[in-house]
């Protein structure tokens, strides 16, 4: 929806970018949530509940990884879909509000394929037992 206005409002592609960084923030804010109620539960049954547990039981790391090996080249795809543009016109400079509305969330995309990643791995390291 390029240009998008809603009364005096015009939604482009800055509008697009500050989506995307609340996207990732809320992200990565989800993900501190998780690995900090983790921690208790490794340490002390007394603070387990049913849906956390419920939880980590559902979630583990191969499922991050197909996750993320869903966003990764979707997200990958995006960004290589302007490539042939700047190759047309000879690397010319671009339209940025065009060229934008892809790399943007395709840039999203890789970013929350990378975090989902290493963030099943360090679940799964934090939910590993001593011996």
């Amino acid at each position: 929806m390029p240009g998008l206005r809603i009364g005096h409002a015009t939604f482009d592609a800055h509008t697009l970018l500050f989506s995307s960084l609340a996207i990732l923030c809320g992200y990565q804010w989800i993900l501190f949530a998780i690995f900090v109620r983790h921690l208790p539960l490794r340490r002390d049954s007394s603070h387990q509940t049913v849906t956390w547990t419920a939880f980590f039981e559902l979630m583990n790391l191969e499922k991050g990884l197909v996750v993320a090996a869903l966003c990764d080249p979707r997200g990958w795809r995006s960004v290589a879909d302007c490539c042939p543009a700047m190759v047309a016109d000879w690397f010319r400079p671009l339209d940025y509000a065009y060229t934008m509305r892809f790399v943007v969330p395709g840039a999203t995309l890789v970013a929350l394929g990378f975090q989902t990643v290493f963030s099943s791995f360090f679940v799964s390291i934090l939910g590993m037992r001593r011996k």
